[in-house]
C-alpha cells in the first residue's frame, strides 16, 4: 500500500508534508490525465503514466532513505555532506533505472501537454506562415526599398511628436508618483486607523491602474478627449502613476530605518524625517528608475498612434493597411533607430547614477 502511495504524484509529497506541492503536482497529474483520455495512442499513454509513477516513487524513496541517513547521524550536516548523502541515495539504485526514474516526468508531460493545449487554444499554425509567404516576400521587398522622400516627416513630425508624449507622460507621473510612494511605503505607514485607511485605499487606487494597459487608457482617453496626443499623454501619464508609485514604494520600503528614527528622536516630524532620512537613501534609484519607466513610455506612445493618439505609430498602421511598404518602412526604420538610441542613452544614464 505505501508503494503505491509513493508512485502517486500528489500523495507522496503529502506523505512528506508538502501540502502546497502536492496540490500543485495533483493538478499536474489530473491535466495530464485529462489530456490523454482524448488520445488514440493508449500505449504511449501508458507508458507516459507508468515514468511518471516510477519517478513519483523513485524520488519519494530517495526522499525518504535520505531522511533515515539523517536521523541515524543525528547532527546538523553541512552542505557538503548533504550533497554527498544525496549522490549515495541516488546510487542507491541499479544503473540501469537511475537516469530515468529522476527525470521530473510529470513536469515534463504536463508542459508539453499545456504547450499543446494552448497551441490549440490559439489556432497556433506554422503552416499560416509558410501560406502567407507571397504576402512577407512583398513586405521584405518593400521593406527594403524605403521611400526616403517622408524621412523628414517621419522625423521632424512624427518622431518628434512620439518623443514629446512619451517624455511629458512620464514627467507628469512622476510629479504624482513621488508623493504617492510615501504614502504607499509599508515601513513609513502610519499606525493610526486614518494613516493605515490611507495607506489601503492608496495601493487599492495603484492596482487598479496598474491592472488597465497603455492601449486600454488610450482608447478610454480618445473616447472622452477626442483624437490627438493629448489623449496620448495622459494615458501614459496615469499608467506611468501607477507602476512608478509601485516601484519607487518598494525602494523606500527597503531602506534603513536608522536615520528616520535618529531624527523622530531628536523632535523632527514625519515630513523631516523622510526629506533627510529616506530620500538621500534612495534618490539614485529613484532617477533610474525614473529613465527606465521613460524609455517604456516612449514604446508605448509608439503604439497608441494606432488608436488616433497621434505619434508615429498612426503612419505606420495607415501605410501598412495601403500595403504601401515602401512607406511604411521609412516609419519603421525611424522607429528602430530612436528606439535604439533612446535605449543605448537611458542604459548609459542609469548605470552613471547607480555607480
Amino acid at each position: 500500500m505505501k508503494a503505491i502511495l509513493w508512485a502517486v504524484p500528489g500523495l507522496s509529497d503529502m506523505i512528506e508534508r508538502k501540502h502546497w506541492l502536492a496540490v500543485v503536482r495533483l493538478g499536474m497529474l489530473v491535466f495530464v490525465i485529462y489530456q490523454l483520455k482524448g488520445q488514440a495512442a493508449y500505449f504511449a499513454g501508458l507508458v507516459l503514466m507508468a515514468l511518471i509513477a516510477m519517478a513519483s516513487f523513485s524520488r519519494t524513496r530517495e526522499n525518504l532513505y535520505l531522511r533515515n541517513l539523517k536521523n541515524e547521524l543525528g547532527a546538523s550536516l553541512s552542505i557538503d555532506q548533504t550533497q554527498n548523502l544525496l549522490i549515495a541515495s541516488i546510487h542507491h539504485h541499479p544503473w540501469w533505472r537511475r537516469a530515468p526514474a529522476n527525470w521530473p516526468w510529470l513536469e515534463l508531460v504536463a508542459f508539453v501537454f499545456l504547450l499543446r493545449f494552448l497551441a490549440d487554444s490559439t489556432q497556433f499554425e506554422l503552416g499560416e506562415i509558410v501560406r502567407g509567404w507571397p504576402m512577407t516576400r512583398e513586405f521584405v521587398i518593400g521593406f527594403l526599398s524605403p521611400d526616403w522622400s517622408l524621412l523628414e516627416s517621419a522625423v521632424f513630425v512624427y518622431a518628434r511628436q512620439t518623443l514629446e508624449v512619451g517624455l511629458l507622460g512620464t514627467l507628469i507621473g512622476f510629479v504624482l508618483a513621488v508623493p504617492l510612494s510615501f504614502i504607499c511605503a509599508r515601513n513609513l505607514a502610519s499606525a493610526h486607523p486614518l494613516g493605515r485607511c490611507l495607506y489601503g485605499v492608496t495601493r487599492l487606487m495603484m492596482v487598479v491602474i496598474r491592472a488597465m494597459p497603455t492601449f486600454l487608457l488610450g482608447l478610454i482617453f480618445v473616447v472622452l478627449v477626442g483624437l490627438g496626443p493629448f489623449p496620448g499623454v495622459l494615458a501614459i501619464s496615469v499608467f506611468s502613476l501607477g507602476v512608478m508609485v509601485k516601484l519607487f514604494s518598494e525602494t523606500i520600503e527597503s531602506v534603513d530605518m536608522g536615520p528616520l528614527e535618529a531624527i523622530e528622536s531628536c523632535g523632527g516630524n514625519w515630513v523631516n524625517g523622510v526629506y533627510f532620512g529616506i530620500l538621500p537613501q534612495v534618490k539614485r534609484n529613484i532617477l533610474a528608475q525614473l529613465l527606465y519607466c521613460a524609455e517604456i513610455n516612449i514604446h508605448s506612445a509608439t503604439v497608441l498612434g494606432l488608436i488616433g493618439a497621434e505619434g508615429i505609430g498612426l503612419p505606420i498602421h495607415e501605410y501598412l493597411s495601403a500595403f504601401a511598404f515602401s512607406s511604411a518602412s521609412v516609419f519603421i526604420l525611424v522607429t528602430i533607430a530612436m528606439t535604439v538610441v533612446i535605449d543605448c542613452i537611458s542604459g548609459y544614464l542609469r548605470n552613471r547614477i547607480l555607480s
